[in-house]
């Protein structure tokens, strides 16, 4: 087996000093010119106010967080000397208008999505993990039909196994609970950006990915690499085929990319050679290194031992429980269920609870002693029983607000107190990965 790299990219919206959203983020790119470290790592978005950091990969995800962390430092520093604040948080909370880049592969989307595409603007936190070596093509950036092979059986496990982890990972990293000046659920990003329906309090949401689960929607379990791949040529026929039907033009850099680019589910083969897991909210470095921390261990063990992650009804009632060489896993039905209790309630649900309870004791008790001090932050989450959308709900009720009645001036303040917070917590995050 080849050695493993870990690596991972983050989005930030653009708000001036008094926490309105802007479309800053070409203005703040070209201002980093002269900065090449971070000008490097830097990309547009599908919007004009949201700005993806990228870190080179690395063996060692603390070498890299750290790297990353002394960047963010810059670019925040950067930004504030010209006014431009980062607001580290998956939703922007007031009120606010976006601008959709002018590109093929962003009108498409657009034309074939239609409101709901600027509606489902979120920022989020994917983070990266190499796939065993030879399982994607390199030439065609597609998935190997392989028969025989370890390095098959270990992609699989490591596969099935972030899938299970999903609505744990949800609900480490919500900070979403509000979006344009509204609040209904806990966890707005996958609410809305994925193939969700919500009807409740008199309101009802239907995510971006509705009515095309197989485009958008949190991916089955697989057995086969076969299956797999099949999976992924009929997302993008699936997609061609709805642009062509609605007389839509089909574009060269749409038409001609790989299979694999249109895999929008929290899990993602990568055309680039990794297991991408895009399936949370944007969050404060502590929370995003945090979950990438308990993520690469899980993944690290499942390759180095070969254990089976094996969906079973054992793992509906004993979720990630081990039995020599073997990790149930709870069916796919209550992955889905659970996703969506997560995104309502988070840690209000005490399923939710338990569930991120097993999962973050499976890894503490399966895995070769890791520092609890890079994982002490998600357990005192778990014992509060508090994310930071639950902080952000407490903030607004602190000064005298119901969460279904926030004036939009205070929730442009929420913004501004999480932009502010985000240096400290940068600078606390390099001392925690410094120990």
């Amino acid at each position: 087996m080849k050695s493993t790299k870990v690596g991972f990219e983050t989005e930030f919206f653009t708000i001036d000093e008094h926490g309105n959203l802007v479309n800053r983020v070409d203005e703040l790119i070209k201002l980093s010119e002269k900065r090449k470290k971070i000008n490097k790592n830097l990309r547009t978005e599908a919007h004009e106010a949201m700005v993806e950091m990228g870190i080179e990969p690395s063996e060692r995800l603390k070498h890299i967080g750290l790297h990353h962390l002394v960047e963010l430092k810059e670019l925040i520093e950067l930004g504030e000397e010209n006014k431009i604040k980062l607001l580290p948080l998956s939703s922007y909370p007031a009120k606010g208008k976006i601008t959709i880049r002018n590109s093929p592969w962003y009108q498409a989307q657009l034309n074939l999505l239609g409101n709901k595409f600027p509606n489902s603007m979120f920022c989020a936190f994917h983070f990266h993990y190499s796939l065993p070596k030879g399982t994607v093509e390199k030439k065609t950036k597609s998935i190997k039909p392989l028969a025989y092979s370890k390095a098959k059986e270990i992609f699989l496990n490591q596969y099935n196994f972030l899938i299970a982890a999903d609505p744990a990972c949800i609900t480490f990293c919500q900070s979403s609970p509000f979006f344009q000046g509204e609040h209904f659920v806990k966890d707005y990003r996958t609410m809305l950006y994925r193939d969700m329906y919500f009807h409740e309090k008199e309101k009802e949401l239907h995510g971006l990915y509705f009515n095309y689960p197989i485009l958008g929607g949190l991916p089955n379990y697989e057995f086969t690499m076969e299956d797999l791949r099949t999976m992924s040529s009929k997302r993008k026929n699936t997609y061609l085929e709805m642009l062509s039907s609605r007389g839509l033009p089909l574009e060269k850099d749409v038409v001609y990319s790989p299979d694999l680019k249109f895999m929008w589910g929290a899990v993602r083969v990568n055309k680039v050679g990794t297991f991408e897991y895009r399936g949370t909210d944007m969050n404060h470095p502590q929370y995003t290194l945090s979950m990438a921390y308990l993520l690469k261990l899980t993944l690290d063990v499942i390759r180095k031992n070969n254990l089976e992650m094996l969906p079973s009804d054992i793992g509906l009632k004993e979720p990630f429980k081990r039995e020599d060489d073997v990790v149930y896993l709870p069916p796919f039905s209550t992955v889905k269920t659970l996703e969506y209790l997560s995104t309502v309630y988070g840690f209000d649900n005490s399923s939710v609870r338990d569930y991120c309870s097993a999962f973050f004791d499976f890894v503490v008790k399966n895995t070769k002693k890791p520092s609890m001090k890079r994982l002490e932050l998600i357990k005192d989450m778990i014992s509060k029983k508090k994310t930071v959308s639950d902080e952000i709900i407490d903030l607004v009720k602190k000064n005298g607000y119901e969460p279904d009645e926030v004036p939009d001036e205070f929730l442009k303040y929420v913004a501004l107190y999480h932009s502010k917070k985000l240096a400290k917590n940068v600078d606390d995050t390099i001392k925690t990965l410094k120990k």
